[in-house]
């Protein structure tokens, strides 16, 4: 459905009407994201996780009544004109790389992730020289690949799934912390993460119009930018004594530079197409969305379990000094995992002069630093990457 919607909005506005369409397109879609645990633990706090897929056939009812309203489009081929081999292994390709991606969660699945997401990566090369060849031969590709030719269409793309990838990371593991750590309940939790959402709401919409003053790659430059101080502010504000309040600048920092940048890679992507390419752009772009959320959730979870394993070893390691060799805390460090998981942290809090304070304080607080660094990382090779976007050509107002 995502790219539809693309399609839809870049055939019935031109200029920068459609500039700005599509920035509330972005916005809405983003919103969507960070709104639903603040609604999903709304329901399941005070009703049952049940009503949460309730609420989504409303959703989809909503949806088909007002679907006479949309402008119709015809058909530009048909559907015995699309090559049945490069649909198997464009699909195949990413259902394999993303479930490979997905059940890197568990470190026990590593060398099955590894071989699916090897798999994965081959179905889509092979994918991408049977598109080359169907090209060469003057027939029309299933998707095609020469868009990816132009440096703004790529380099837009690739931008998108670093902020989607960033974005989803981020969501993921708040409401860990907030949950596990705090005792928070989901509805607190999505309350914790407003901040996020306002900010991503209002510089998405604001964006377009800011675009008419400063340059759009300049915009996703200093959204970047925005986006990695929240993220460095972040890195330093958890602990078992952590509140709300202590991360709502970095959360609304986040929502804030992602909020500039996300409408503006949606049109930097869509403007490198030409009219007769636009659903092709719209689909690579909404599946680079997609995957980029899809590994966001999947890399941050291992980067955090990563952190908290290398948390416990230093924890261990300063709480009980010449008391275990390296080698005793490496062999236990699953162990050591595992008891940490069944421990009631919030009953640590009132009792600060304990080892298991101290070791559950310092793993939590290496584990939270480590994701975050991480997630300022990917903002800065974002960062960069947006210096090398071709500035967009000014277009008058229809």
């Amino acid at each position: 459905m995502s790219p539809a919607t693309a399609s839809i909005i870049t055939g019935t506005y031109t200029g920068k009407n459609r500039a700005f369409a599509l920035g509330i397109w972005t916005a809405v879609a983003s919103v969507g994201a960070a709104v639903g645990p603040l609604i999903g633990g709304f329901l399941t706090t005070f009703f049952s996780w049940r009503w949460g897929f309730g609420l989504e056939l409303v959703i989809v009812i909503f949806v088909l009544a007002l679907s006479r309203e949309l402008k119709y489009f015809p058909p530009s081929m048909k559907l015995s004109d699309i090559n049945k081999i490069s649909v198997l292994l464009s699909s195949f390709g990413i259902l394999v790389l993303v479930l490979g991606i997905l059940s890197l969660n568990s470190i026990k699945n590593w060398e099955i992730s590894l071989v699916m997401m090897a798999t994965g990566i081959l179905l889509l090369i092979l994918f991408y020289f049977w598109e080359k060849k169907i090209i060469n031969l003057n027939k029309r590709p299933f998707t095609d690949i020469r868009l990816f030719k132009n440096r703004n269409f790529t380099l837009g793309n690739i931008t998108r799934l670093i902020m989607q990838l960033a974005l989803a990371g981020a969501v993921f593991v708040l409401p860990v912390f907030l949950q596990q750590v705090t005792g928070s309940n989901a509805f607190t939790t999505g309350l914790a993460i407003l901040p996020l959402t306002i900010g991503l709401l209002i510089f998405a919409i604001a964006s377009s119009r800011l675009s008419n003053y400063i340059a759009p790659h300049y915009l996703i430059s200093i959204g970047f930018l925005l986006a990695l101080a929240g993220s460095f502010f972040l890195s330093f504000q958890f602990n078992l004594n952590t509140q709300i309040s202590d991360i709502i600048p970095g959360t609304l920092l986040l929502g804030i530079g992602l909020g500039l940048a996300l409408p503006i890679t949606g049109n930097i992507v869509l403007s490198s197409a030409g009219d007769d390419k636009q659903s092709d752009a719209s689909g690579i772009l909404s599946t680079s969305a997609s995957l980029g959320t899809s590994m966001g959730t999947a890399i941050i979870g291992i980067v955090l379990i990563l952190g908290i394993i290398n948390g416990i070893y230093v924890a261990v390691d300063q709480t009980f000094p010449n008391e275990f060799s390296k080698d005793q805390i490496k062999q236990n460090l699953l162990q050591f995992d595992e008891k940490m998981k069944t421990t009631n942290i919030t009953s640590l809090k009132g009792n600060e002069t304990s080892d298991a304070y101290k070791i559950v304080n310092k793993s939590v607080s290496d584990a939270m630093k480590t994701t975050f660094d991480f997630v300022s990382i990917i903002f800065l090779i974002g960062f960069i990457i947006s210096l090398y976007i071709k500035p967009l050509k000014r277009i008058k107002k229809d």
